[in-house]
């Protein structure tokens, strides 16, 4: 068994790991750095996976962060294809799945996390997929082409397709689905998509703008079993309702697997619980990206913010303060998702929202160029805004949610898109 000591090591092969790299190299251009990633490729960028690089608008070789050769000319040992299988924080090492055991100064926990399974009966069948890597989305390219040429006939070719889930990510699947030809189920558990973070109206108006681009939506349908002569060919709702498919695909979230932290003294609920500074209760050991549920001085709490700003932002922020700086989370967290022309960009927290206005008036089934709704906390603060097409200048949206702001009587000038956000900041 191999052992050796590095001054930084880095577990997790996606942005977050690549960020800190980046941020230490910054400061640190001596300190041995070692980055341990599970997947067979150097990091890469996720959010195009249910967009262009499904719709093959974007090459393989367009997803990856670095340059090749990066991580050799900034000096650091890049080991693809290495599962971290067990830490030993008293002895502040790491054994890899090949047997190795690597000592550490900082250690950087960025493991991500995987998709929920589906725990219905039939998910077990074949035909059944799931989007997190690359590898994810190549088996999803192959499925809609296979169900292209030989699948279920509809109005507009061959090919259905079943989306389980109506979050960000089902939504995007169900576009870029049909963007590709197929005909496309999306089952919503609530009353619309979204309902993690969107309030009624943009819900009603997104289900109108995808169902007038092809979509079917099935509000308040939760799938009791996947049926199929060997393979997944329907989804049966348990209300009578059955779903005819070619294949299906389960976005109902990620969760983060702790087995690498057990036996270890590192706090975790649901995500690695970290301070502001992405520092865990273990000295010297840090989380950053998915996997970690950073404390939000805005908010007031711990949360986890599986998005691709957030493993920047973090991984950055835990790169710097691995290398000796001393810099706070102190960001609005925000995320974006496209769907077919429809961008959406947020900022804030939506389970602190009690109730909600609008900024602007969407149109039955278009933007008339963009409105936003604005989520405001029990005591009148504004928590959250959501900016759908051209709703008003991003940095002022963003700064309701960085001032928490109070309206105090002047929601009418804050729902007249004709009045300048200037005036209420």
């Amino acid at each position: 068994m191999s052992s050796h000591h590095v001054k930084y090591l880095l577990v997790g092969g996606g942005l977050a790991a690549s960020s800190a790299a980046a941020a230490i190299r910054a400061i640190d251009r001596e300190g041995t750095l070692m980055l341990a990633g599970q997947e067979n490729v150097r990091p890469y960028h996720r959010p195009p996976l249910s967009k262009e690089f499904l719709r093959r608008q974007t090459t393989r070789d367009q997803m990856f962060v670095n340059e090749p050769g990066w991580f050799e000319a900034n000096h650091i040992e890049f080991q693809t294809g290495r599962r971290a299988a067990h830490i030993d924080t008293a002895r502040a090492a790491v054994t890899l799945d090949d047997g190795s055991n690597i000592s550490y100064d900082h250690l950087l926990l960025a493991i991500g996390a995987t998709p929920r399974p589906l725990g219905v009966p039939g998910a077990d069948l074949p035909g059944l997929y799931y989007l997190r890597t690359l590898e994810d989305a190549n088996r999803l390219q192959a499925a809609a082409d296979k169900a292209r040429r030989e699948g279920r006939v509809h109005a507009n070719g061959r090919g259905r397709v079943a989306l389980i889930g109506a979050g960000v990510l089902g939504v995007e699947l169900a576009a870029s689905f049909t963007q590709l030809g197929l005909a496309v189920d999306l089952l919503c558990s609530k009353e619309h998509p979204w309902d993690r973070f969107a309030g009624d109206a943009v819900g009603k108006f997104l289900t109108r703008f995808i169902e007038q681009r092809g979509i079917s939506v099935h509000v308040n349908a939760r799938p009791a079993r996947l049926e199929g002569d060997g393979r997944v060919q329907r989804v049966n709702l348990g209300d009578g309702r059955m779903i005819e498919c070619d294949f299906a695909v389960a976005a109902t979230g990620a969760v983060v697997s702790r087995e690498l932290l057990r036996g270890t003294p590192i706090a975790a609920e649901r995500a690695i619980l970290t301070d502001d500074h992405c520092r865990t209760n273990v000295p010297n050991v840090y989380a950053a990206g998915d996997c970690a549920a950073i404390f939000d001085p805005l908010f007031g709490k711990h949360r986890q913010l599986d998005h691709w700003d957030n493993a920047t932002v973090t991984g950055t922020i835990a790169g710097k303060n691995m290398a000796g700086v001393n810099e706070p989370y102190r960001v609005v967290n925000t995320f974006f998702s496209d769907v077919f022309d429809l961008t959406l960009n947020a900022w804030g927290e939506s389970r602190h929202v009690e109730r909600r206005l609008l900024r602007g008036t969407p149109g039955a089934t278009s933007l008339n160029g963009g409105f936003a709704e604005i989520g405001f906390t029990a005591d009148g603060r504004i928590a959250q805004v959501l900016a759908l097409g051209e709703a008003g200048p991003q940095e002022q949206l963003r700064e309701l949610v960085a001032r928490r702001l109070r309206v105090d009587g002047r929601e009418e000038q804050l729902k007249d898109p004709s009045v300048s956000l200037t005036t209420l900041l």
